[in-house]
């Protein structure tokens, strides 16, 4: 029996909304205004299409994503494909939009921002991909993937937002900025290829876990310096720095 389309429509959006407030909350001291939010929810929605069209392109250029091809052309897929189109598609906007509003100005705005991106991207996969699968998969889908999305664009996130405010400009920031977004492409790519190579259902919940566990420790470590910056100055949540850390 197919799930009515205002039922599926209906558990993307609960979905949304709990992984934005769940998002939102890690960001205690200082809150993004909800408008911008909102913004990078949308434009995550735009990077999906982004996503979808290099796909598309993809495919007509002779490299299809095709079952059965073995091993060794699924890891290229995964690693090549998959990992750089979907995290390219949210970085590329998170850079020349998001990152440039003058309310980012917190190491930890880098992972709130990137993460509403990656829900708003998740949410359309969702729209497109849930309408073929059981009643059973579309719930599964739509609770975890958002937060599997956020996940791998935290890693880009937090890299990106310490070099821009924290690192003076050179190739140091470069570095580290790079270096932080084709992890999240490589931790994407090593998801999927366990996925679709080997079914490791266990083993992929073991690396989001451990993404998590990092995701949270470092949201804590940038609120803890954040507020003894704060009580330090005096002045409540320090404006934009840039310091040789």
């Amino acid at each position: 029996m197919q799930t009515p389309t205002w039922q599926l429509l209906g558990m993307i959006v609960a979905s949304a909304v709990f992984w934005m407030q769940y998002v939102d909350l890690k960001d205690r001291i200082k809150h993004e205004p909800r408008r911008l939010l909102l913004l990078a929810f949308l434009l995550g929605i735009v990077a999906s299409v982004i996503a979808l069209l290099l796909f598309s392109a993809c495919d007509a250029l002779g490299l299809p994503w095709t079952e059965g091809r073995g091993k060794l052309w699924t890891a290229g897929y995964c690693f090549l494909v998959i990992g750089p189109v979907e995290e390219g598609a949210k970085v590329l906007l998170a850079y020349l939009i998001v990152f440039r509003w003058s309310k980012f100005d917190e190491p930890i705005d880098g992972f709130v921002y990137a993460a509403a991106i990656s829900i708003g991207f998740a949410s359309l996969e969702n729209v497109y991909n849930l309408p073929q699968l059981p009643l059973w998969e579309q719930l599964a889908h739509t609770a975890v993937l958002p937060l599997t999305h956020t996940l791998f664009a935290a890693v880009w996130g937090f890299g990106i937002a310490w070099a821009q405010l924290c690192v003076a400009p050179g190739a140091h920031r470069t570095a580290v900025q790079a270096g932080s977004v084709l992890l999240g492409m490589s931790l994407h790519g090593l998801y999927d290829f366990l996925l679709f190579a080997y079914q490791a259902t266990f083993l992929t919940s073991g690396l989001i876990l451990v993404i998590w566990m990092f995701v949270i420790w470092r949201a804590r470590e940038c609120i803890r310096q954040q507020a003894a910056l704060a009580t330090s100055s005096g002045h409540g949540i320090p404006e934009r720095r840039v310091t040789l850390s």
